[in-house]
């Protein structure tokens, strides 16, 4: 197998596994599965399950891939980290309190591909795993919009 096609069947495979955890997703909130994902974790546990992605994402892990670590099991929906950007750090800002009452977390990314800095804001449900999704990736997945 060429490297070209080893690259591109590497590719298809990472795009896969994240899109079938995707519909995992969208199954248990659409009611049909279990209702982990409405799951509000505790303040400190959602906090540290988002420096966990975070922080894996600034260490070049790919998104989509479940993250193992100490006592947390994590999952990242974040479509700025699938489209390649590069994370050079990020600073928590503050809890958001939302009307849903889900743990949402503003926080300041500063990208290095491309070189720029953003507000966004992150929520944090579920159990195990805990999900961490970018607000508006939630808002599509959770309205079905990301499959029409």
């Amino acid at each position: 197998m060429t490297h070209g096609k080893k690259q591109a069947s590497q590719n298809r495979g990472g795009k896969t596994g994240a899109g079938a955890l995707l519909i995992l997703f969208v199954w248990a909130i659409s009611g049909c599965g279990p209702k982990a994902p409405n799951y509000v974790p505790p303040r400190d546990t959602a906090r540290q399950a988002l420096e966990t992605a975070l922080n894996a994402w600034q260490n070049g892990r790919p998104v989509g891939k479940p993250i193992e670590a100490a006592s947390l099991r994590v999952q990242a929906v974040d479509s700025g980290w699938g489209k390649g950007q590069k994370l050079a750090r990020y600073e928590i800002v503050d809890e958001v309190s939302r009307p849903d009452g889900k743990r949402c977390f503003k926080v300041r990314l500063h990208l290095l591909k491309p070189r720029t800095t953003h507000e966004v804001h992150y929520l944090v449900v579920g159990k195990e795993p805990l999900w961490i999704f970018r607000e508006e990736d939630y808002k599509n997945y959770a309205s079905w919009e990301g499959y029409k």
